[in-house]
Parts: C-alpha cells; structure tokens; sequence
C-alpha cells in the first residue's frame, strides 16, 4: 500500500506535535522531517513520541565537501541521526553525496576532485556510516539527485548501485520524481528496476510545485510504484502554490485519485493477462 506523508517545513505548525495532527487532518498518513539542523528536529521528535517517516538530511557538511572539516561535520551528523533514527522507529536517514556542487557545470561549480574521485569519498564515507547503522540499527537511504545538482548519484540506478554495495539490510535507495523527471526515460519503469532497494519516494511535479501543478504523468508515476509493490511512504517534497490549508488538502485528494487509477489499470492489465493466458 502506498501511504502518503508531507515535510514538516510545509504544514502550518509552532511544533511537530501540531504540524502532525495537521498533516493527518489535510489528509496524510505521516509526516518527514524537514529542516536544519536535523538533530534538534529529530530529538523534538523522540521527546514528544511525534511519529516520522523519515529524515531528509539536515545535517552539517556533505560527504564530497570541498572542505575535510565539512566531511568530519557531516560523517558525525549522520551517525548521530542513525542513532536518533533507532528512537524514531527506524525512520531512514535520506543522504546524498553533496548538493549543489556538479561537474556538470563550469569546474568552480564541482569539487575540486574528479567524478572518480569524489565516487571513492562517497563510498569510503557510506561504508563508515554503514558500519554505525548497522551497530546501532539505524536505517539510510540513498537519493538520486538531478545532473545540476551533484555528479555521482544521479539516476536511481547510481543510488540503488551504491546502496547495494554497502552490503546491508539497513541501507536502501529512494526516487524523487522531480530528479526523475529530468534524468530516467521512463518513471514509473525506473521505479519498478529499483526492485527490492525502492524504500522512499518524494512528490514534486515538473516545476516542483505540488503533485496536479505541472506536467508529470502521475498515472505512470503510480503504475509503476503499484506494479513493483512498493508497500511504503511516498513523500510531498515542493513548493506550495498557494496556502498550505487549501493547496495541501487538495494535493492529497489528487494524488489518491492518481493511485486508486493506477492500481485499478494493474488490475485490469492483470485480468487481461490471465484471460489471454485461458484463451
């Protein structure tokens, strides 16, 4: 079953505790935590027993820095929050190599290290976290960010890869249909090669407003979630178009139509298989 959660930065709230009762009023089965620093939103959280989803980065540093101190920063960080995610319920901690830093633009804009190089910190650093997770059982996953947006895990096929390296049932990948928009071919056909390793998803449409607010073809977004069997949380990661009190109720109810859509041409293409199979 696909179970729908929004960001905490996007519902209207002076805590978690009010911003979730928020979200499961507009229509929510959960709510992701959002914001810096993540470790004091993810202690607000153990201490007022507020259920998560998962945790979207928030922390210091990135695992590619330019800066040997932000990666310290950051691989300090993120064990806290495996450590945190243990109190969470096994939230996921979601991580990616760097943000905002790419080969794919004019070189002041990468990280003064190759792609093969940058690749070999990444996973060094993975494997150090990996190891924590596992001691602690804490849970990570991997996103696949745009090519503007880093070099290195791009495609979810670069997240599922990394993460099946790690050699570990607490490190898994996750697909954001924003990013997929501009890098996989086919969505919902990305989303069913990820297999097993699928264990997040964040919502955005085409030019990261709310699902319904672009051009996405949200019926294959969802044919293929449904046809992989994700059983998971699908995340509202974006910008609102409007008042979250009016545009948030209204996404949920869009994005529940797309599903129950994709769910009932799975069960039709079902039906005509095993017909043609009698026949």
């Amino acid at each position: 079953m696909i179970r729908l959660a929004v960001q905490s930065r996007l519902v209207p709230g002076d805590s978690l505790r009010e911003k979730h009762e928020r979200a499961l009023g507009f229509g929510f089965d959960g709510l992701e935590l959002s914001g810096f620093p993540m470790i004091d939103l993810a202690r607000e959280a153990v201490r007022d027993s507020v259920p998560v989803t998962a945790m979207c980065s928030g922390h210091r540093g990135w695992f590619i820095d330019p800066d040997p101190s932000e990666i310290a920063a950051c691989l300090e960080d993120v064990k806290v929050l495996l450590e945190l995610s243990t109190q969470l319920g096994g939230a996921p901690l979601i991580v990616v190599p760097i943000y905002g830093r790419t080969h794919n633009l004019p070189p002041h804009c990468g990280t003064g290290r190759s792609r093969n190089e940058d690749r070999d910190l990444w996973v060094e650093g993975l494997r150090d976290v990996t190891e924590h997770a596992n001691a602690v059982g804490g849970r990570l996953v991997v996103e696949a960010i745009n090519r503007f947006e880093n070099s290195i895990s791009v495609k979810v096929a670069d997240a599922v890869g990394v993460a099946r390296e790690m050699d570990s049932p607490n490190v898994r990948a996750m697909g954001d249909v924003f990013h997929m928009n501009i890098e996989e071919v086919d969505i919902g056909a990305a989303f069913e090669s990820m297999e097993d390793m699928l264990a997040y998803v964040h919502l955005a449409d085409s030019q990261r407003l709310e699902p319904g607010q672009g051009h996405l073809d949200w019926t294959n977004v969802f044919t293929g979630l449904v046809r992989s069997g994700y059983d998971g949380f699908a995340s509202l990661e974006c910008n609102l178009s409007g008042p979250a009190d009016a545009v948030l109720p209204a996404s949920v109810k869009f994005l529940r139509q797309r599903i129950a859509e994709a769910q009932g041409a799975d069960t039709e293409a079902a039906r005509a298989a095993d017909a043609a199979g009698i026949a």
